[in-house]
């Protein structure tokens, strides 16, 4: 097998207290970051309106703020998405009381990232639906009701498809289009500058609901690692994981807040993710300190957890390795809707790496020799059956001399 460091003899027990102080020194860092920034919770949580509108040039976020702040929406949080030229927009409006639908909340949106360019009397493209569409078009010369459905739906879908429409000429392209018609509608309609992609509604009683079942999932999941460790070695073992699980989630979650990062679903199953990943590594690294105890427990036990750690950190760096580089990859070129999840998966694999090399067996010895337990007694397993008794073998008489 492919060793990457195969005469590894670094003293990982002579740097156990400088790294316990790195570690303590950076959750007490993170509880600050999580008490000062708090979490920026999204719409699953906290509820509220979300949308996500194109703009058919680039839109200017500033005054995209000050528009919505003007018409009394200043909660609005405002970013881009997508590639730059795409000149797309997420807006999420965080949930209030005593306040509109979200329908009517969506149209107060629109109408004032719109005030500027409404031309009277006449039916933007990029905002009207298929209904207004059917109509207008069923008032056109020589259009019949059967025609202007399917002509309003032709429109919808091309405005889809196409993300916005520019101009009055992209309707050209849309099946069972006419000259008099496009003419027709170039007198009453006009293509305005944005076009709502999309838009979704959470209530808060379902965000508090959901928050609920994310942080029930990730105290549930410690607690079954912890379960399934003590029943594979000792509860001492179990809890030393969990510590190192608990350490990797906090300063995970700590640096996910310090870059207001946004909490959502996936990021959830991120955080899960990583317990499962933190976990596996750190199981591998204490079997084989279960393994080197019962062989070489003569070899005093700090030496023997060094010499643990030192065999399996080859296969430590290249799994952790191949995986940061992926999960790097996918915060660098994923986009914005992976960005998140990979964020916690590239720091979290760092972070659980570090953890189940320096803090969980370390952690093991240290609680050892305090307690003044016997871990290589722990790590050999009782048998409850007596040793079978060697049987003579009888000897033919004559076979002799």
């Amino acid at each position: 097998m492919f060793q990457l460091l195969k005469t590894s003899k670094i003293d990982f027990m002579g740097l156990a207290k400088p790294a316990f102080t790195a570690s303590a020194v950076a959750c007490l860092v993170a509880v600050g970051i999580l008490i000062f920034n708090g979490l920026n919770l999204g719409i699953e949580f906290a509820g509220g309106t979300e949308l996500q509108l194109k703009f058919r040039d680039q839109p200017n976020l500033s005054e995209i703020r000050s528009t919505l702040a003007g018409a009394d929406i200043p909660s609005a949080v405002v970013t881009t998405i997508g590639l730059p030229e795409q000149n797309e927009v997420y807006i999420k409006i965080a949930s209030q009381e005593d306040r509109e639908s979200s329908t009517d909340l969506t149209k107060r949106v629109s109408s004032a990232l719109r005030a500027g360019t409404i031309q009277s009397g006449r039916e933007d493209l990029n905002v009207v639906d298929g209904d207004a569409l059917e109509n207008l078009l069923g008032l056109a010369p020589g259009v019949t009701p059967d025609q202007a459905a399917d002509l309003a739906q032709g429109i919808v879908d091309w405005r889809t498809d196409s993300s916005i429409i520019n101009g009055i000429d992209d309707l050209s392209a849309v099946p069972g289009m006419t000259p008099e018609v496009l003419s027709y509608l170039g007198e009453r309609t006009y293509a305005g500058s944005v076009v709502l992609r999309s838009q979704s509604y959470i209530g808060p009683a379902i965000g508090h609901e959901l928050m609920r079942s994310a942080l029930g999932a990730i105290i549930g999941s410690l607690i079954g690692m912890l379960a399934y460790i003590w029943w594979r070695f000792q509860l001492r073992w179990g809890f030393a994981a969990v510590v190192a699980l608990a350490h990797d989630t906090l300063i995970t979650l700590g640096l996910f807040s310090l870059f207001g990062k946004e909490l959502s679903l996936p990021v959830v199953a991120a955080f899960l993710t990583l317990v499962g990943y933190s976990v596996n590594d750190t199981v591998v690294v204490l079997d084989r300190v279960r393994e080197n105890l019962r062989l070489r427990a003569a070899r005093g036990l700090r030496a023997t957890v060094n010499l643990s750690i030192n065999q399996t950190l080859s296969r430590t760096v290249i799994t952790s390795g191949l995986t940061f580089v992926v999960v790097f990859g996918l915060l660098l070129f994923g986009g914005s809707s992976l960005n998140s999840f990979a964020f916690v998966l590239s720091i979290g694999v760092v972070v659980g790496t570090y953890s189940s090399v320096c803090v969980a067996a370390p952690l093991l010895v240290m609680w050892a020799e305090r307690s003044g337990r016997d871990l290589e007694a722990e790590a050999v397993p009782a048998d409850p059956t007596p040793p079978k008794k060697r049987r003579a073998r009888k000897v033919p008489a004559g076979s002799a001399g």
